[in-house]
């Protein structure tokens, strides 16, 4: 199922099925970037991708339909979360601005570090990864009127990751649906991807695919090892 020669064609269908106008992946490598970006293309995207540092394989990609957006620039943001004794991660964001309808969208897609549960807060790389994009965006704000920031976050919901995009004023649009999972750790099925929206939006969000303990990602029927979060954005304005 991770056969680029598969997974690649079977990708490309299940995104243009989903019919969203923006799209943003994780953990992808340059060569599926690639072909995806060349298929995507013709059904409608524009893609920008940013590589992890660190000799890391993968990154993350974000697409957009061309007639619903103009691209006015991207950023990356590599998080600087190493010591004196440790170097960065290599995690980073990708920064993407676009104008719609007289606005201007800025959509942050990150993939932050796993830890396991027991790592002290302060300590977790992800929570210090997840103070420097909030950061980042709250800089680059007087040049966007509102913030989408989505992505595998490796964190529940009960999380002091979650907490921290809720303190900044951002929600995260599935919040209020239960039984909502996105992957599974180990054999456990958990909510660990979000869609997060600054006070200027009002979110509107799909279910998710319902899934069990005993099942398999990817699949025939889910090209990805995470189920697709998806929601309607309507600027409050």
């Amino acid at each position: 199922m991770l056969d680029p020669a598969w997974r690649v064609p079977a990708l490309v269908r299940y995104v243009s099925e989903l019919a969203t106008d923006v799209v943003c992946l994780q953990e992808v490598e340059s060569d599926v970037f690639a072909g995806l970006n060349t298929r995507l293309n013709a059904a409608g995207y524009s893609g920008q991708y940013a590589r992890k540092r660190a000799s890391k394989p993968d990154g993350c990609a974000t697409f957009y339909r061309h007639e619903a957006f103009e691209l006015m620039g991207t950023r990356v943001l590599e998080y600087a979360d190493g010591s004196l004794w440790k170097a960065n991660s290599g995690h980073i964001a990708l920064l993407v601005m676009l104008r719609n309808s007289g606005h201007v969208l800025g959509i942050a897609n990150t993939h932050l570090t796993w830890e396991p549960p027991s790592t002290f807060g302060g300590a977790r790389l992800g929570y210090r990864q997840a103070l420097q994009l909030l950061n980042e965006c709250q800089t680059m704000a007087p040049t966007c009127d509102g913030w989408l920031i989505c992505g595998d976050f490796n964190a529940t919901p009960d999380s002091a990751i979650v907490a921290t995009f809720q303190r900044a004023g951002f929600e995260y649009a599935h919040a209020g649906l239960a039984r909502t999972y996105t992957c599974k750790v180990n054999t456990e099925i958990k909510m660990i991807d979000y869609l997060f929206y600054s006070p200027e939006f009002r979110a509107e969000p799909q279910d998710v695919v319902q899934i069990a303990d005993q099942a398999v990602l990817p699949s025939v029927e889910q090209p990805s090892d995470h189920l697709p979060v998806v929601a309607r954005f309507f600027w409050k304005s």
